[in-house]
């Protein structure tokens, strides 16, 4: 079973805490402040986030009592093992998002980049699943992936029938457009 998989079991059994979308930014801070500086202090993961340093200590408090942080007073937060592992997965799905806007949907960098951190910490692990299968896809999308996206297409609406809103939406497209 991997990581992930026995995440979810533990959280479903109430052994782990589920991890909310500020506690997993949290962690992508100090990771982000690791890859760049070596280490990650309190005031720098404030500055980053732009909040203030009683939050930022506390956050770190929060994430150090989750056994994401090893943390001493006046130290540097590390991230644990298996903060690392969240880290790293929460880093290559903003990724994969930002990747997505950018090189398939045709949306800047920069605003790529915004899409994707506002995104990536209120995905599940289902959802993030097949998102990155659909990445995998449409990333390196070629004439002869035809039948692998159909496919992936037609197993995901299979427990469900598109609503007539969605057409009607489709239908609206121009007339969106018309406003912008």
């Amino acid at each position: 079973m991997n990581n992930e998989n026995r995440e979810i079991r533990e959280l479903r059994e109430g052994k782990r805490e589920k991890l909310t979308p500020t506690v997993m930014s949290y962690i992508s801070a100090i990771y982000t402040l690791i890859e760049k500086e070596g280490v990650a202090c309190v005031s720098d993961i404030a500055k980053l986030k732009e909040v203030s340093y009683a939050s930022a200590t506390n956050a770190v408090k929060k994430l150090s009592s989750l056994g994401l942080v090893e943390h001493k007073r006046y130290g540097f937060a590390k991230l644990t093992q298996r903060g690392l592992r969240i880290a790293q997965m929460l880093k290559s799905g903003e990724s994969r998002i930002k990747y997505f806007f950018m090189y398939v949907v045709g949306i800047p960098q920069k605003k790529a980049e915004q899409i994707a951190s506002l995104m990536v910490y209120d995905l599940d692990a289902e959802t993030r699943r097949k998102l990155r299968k659909f990445y995998s896809i449409l990333i390196d999308f070629t004439k002869d992936r035809c039948e692998e996206l159909e496919k992936f297409i037609k197993e995901h609406r299979m427990n469900s029938e598109l609503p007539e809103e969605a057409f009607r939406l489709k239908d609206k497209i121009k007339e969106d457009e018309d406003y912008e």
